[in-house]
Order: C-alpha cells, then structure tokens, then sequence
C-alpha cells in the first residue's frame, strides 16, 4: 500500500511541477499552493518564502542518495560499474531535463538562491563519483585526481543529456545505453593505469 504524502511534500512535487513549466524565476508561490492544493499561508508555514522552497525541491530531486545506493551494489568489473553508474545519472538527468535547464538559463538566480547553501547538487553527485572513483585510484585501477576525473565522467553525461534533442541522427543521443557504453570508453582510455 502507498503511504499517503505529506503536506510538505505535497507542495515540493506541485513546485517541481509548476517550476518545470515556469522556471524558478516564473514560478509564484499562489500558483505552486494551487497545484498542491493547499492556501498559501500553508506553503509559508512548511517553507518561510519561495526561495526556500525551492532549495527543498532541489535537495528533493538531487540523486546524490540514489547513487550511493547504486554504488553500493557494485561489485566490478569497474568498465561495467561504470556503465551502470552512467545509466543511473543519464536516467535522471533526462527525467528532469527540463529542471537542468531551467538552472542553465536562470543560472544567476540559483547563485543568489543558493548564496547561504553550503550544499548544491551539482557537488552533491559529484561528491558521490568522486568516493567512488578515488577508490579506483589509490588501487591503482585508474590515474588522475579523482576530483578531475569525476568532472570529465559528469561532463560526458551532463553533455549529453543536454544536447539529446539537439542531434536527433546521432545514435549517441538516440540510443542511451550505446551511448554510455561508449562513453565509458572514452573515459578509460584516458585514464586506465597502463
């Protein structure tokens, strides 16, 4: 049986829904309290303004837990735990695409919205992907600062996810697991211990 959303979640999902169409910028709070079905006095009671609301959607979407949960499942070889490291990022980059680039476009308004955070999701993942790849680094599996590494690898999914709609020919936009396959190769072979 599904357990029965909260309030305050019922408003983070209206918000992601209702940011999805307007962006952070177009989003109001009256609109986001209708979607959810709550006044807005209620929206303020659970988040205090806007902009705190929309760090709770973002923290909401950001991966950084899933992926651990993926990592922790991985038992090599490292070219397939990469593989499916690089389908779970591709997976929910497209599945919130529109957020992405909404962030993209709006980019100033996230600095100032989060100029109080010390976290951001962006860091939050790659924190994920460095732990993991620091580990097949200091085995020798791998060479390079896994901190470099870990932007190259994003890079070449973010790039991707990004760009999928804009080269409709390519297989390597077409054809997800391809594509990362392909990826992953390119990945290793800069970066193997030779």
């Amino acid at each position: 049986m599904d357990r029965p959303i909260d309030t305050r979640e019922k408003i983070v999902l209206a918000a992601r829904e209702v940011i999805k169409r307007k962006g952070k910028r177009g989003a109001t709070t009256r609109e986001i309290a209708d979607y959810a079905g709550v006044n807005e006095a209620t929206l303020f009671r659970h988040f205090g303004n806007k902009e705190a609301l929309i760090v709770a959607v973002v923290k909401h979407s950001c991966p950084d837990m899933k992926l651990r949960d993926v990592i922790a499942t991985f038992h090599g070889p490292l070219e397939d735990d990469l593989i499916a490291l690089g389908m779970a990022m591709t997976e929910h980059m497209e599945s919130m695409i529109d957020m992405i680039r909404w962030s993209l476009v709006e980019s100033d308004y996230e600095e100032s919205l989060f100029a109080k955070e010390a976290w951001r999701p962006q860091t939050a993942v790659r924190a994920v992907v460095v732990e993991f790849l620091r580990k097949h680094v200091e085995s020798g599996e791998l060479s390079g600062e896994p901190e470099e590494l870990a932007s190259v690898f994003m890079g070449l999914i973010f790039a991707r996810a990004v760009t999928r709609d804009k080269f409709p020919d390519s297989r390597l936009h077409t054809d997800r697991e391809y594509a990362i396959r392909h990826f992953v190769n390119i990945f290793l072979n800069g970066t193997r211990s030779k």
